[in-house]
């Protein structure tokens, strides 16, 4: 399980050279009321449903994944929409991608139903308080606001993901699946198949593809761990229409290796 303070080493590493990527999770971190969110998220989803994390430290490894992903895609020259659309640079790409996925479940602390819409609504306020200490042009706060918006709404798969920064997110959000995550929820509700499989995740690694700009590689102790990657992670790549650009491998304690998504 990997420490919330080495994400923090990774994700300052990254940001360095964005500045705007910087302020903005400067901004989210000491924003009272986004802490109160993720921390109610918990709440929800941990102490009353039994389910894994859905609050500060899943907020910043999505965050993480996700600037590791786009770091790739950049690699091989792949524009985001905010650069192909002329709303923006990089930096304003690292932005969007990094706030969308720290806000992106900030709905579970209302309801698990519904929460990618319920995480819309919340965030609207919370990005009409932020955006405008980095940005002094209210069209291009606009644009970004719709951008990241979009992320949180798709991140689940259930509408239609029309930007690569939306793809992204609910990709990155599908990584976040090593047996950290699940282990409060073990030990507080009756097991079932999803926690079995997700303490049988070991480490996820996302790396430069063979044949395509992204592989997501997933070491196991267990085939249980199977069925996190099928029900979970590829089901939100296909979902949004990623696949395209991630290939996914599983790795078994036992030396098999199980490709998906390599053609």
């Amino acid at each position: 399980m990997v420490l919330e303070s080495e994400i923090d080493r990774q994700l300052s590493n990254i940001l360095k050279n964005y500045s705007k990527g910087q302020a903005g999770l400067d901004l989210l971190l000491q924003d009272v009321e986004v802490t109160g969110l993720l921390e109610q998220a918990n709440i929800v989803s941990i102490t009353r449903m039994g389910f894994n994390d859905h609050g500060r430290v899943h907020a910043k490894v999505v965050a993480l994944n996700a600037l590791r992903i786009y770091t790739l895609l950049q690699n091989q020259e792949i524009q985001s929409n905010i650069i192909r659309e002329e709303i923006g640079n990089e930096d304003d790409t690292i932005l969007a991608l990094l706030v969308g996925s720290y806000l992106h479940d900030i709905g579970n602390s209302i309801s698990r139903e519904s929460h990618d819409l319920l995480g819309v609504i919340l965030s609207r306020d919370v990005l009409k308080r932020i955006l405008p200490k980095i940005y002094n042009e209210p069209g291009k706060v606009s644009h970004l606001t719709s951008v990241i918006l979009e992320e949180i709404l798709c991140h689940l798969g259930a509408y239609k993901a029309t930007s690569l920064e939306a793809k992204i997110v609910a990709t990155a959000d599908g990584t976040d699946m090593a047996e950290g995550r699940a282990r409060i929820p073990y030990r507080i509700a009756k097991p079932d198949i999803h926690k079995f499989s997700a303490l049988a995740i070991q480490r996820v690694e996302i790396s430069k593809g063979a044949k395509k700009p992204v592989r997501i590689t997933v070491q196991m102790n267990d085939t249980a761990g199977i069925f996190q990657i099928e029900q979970q992670l590829l089901q939100k790549i296909m979902d949004v229409g990623f696949d395209q650009y991630v290939e996914v491998l599983a790795k078994i304690a036992d030396g098999r290796e199980v490709p998906y998504l390599s053609e």
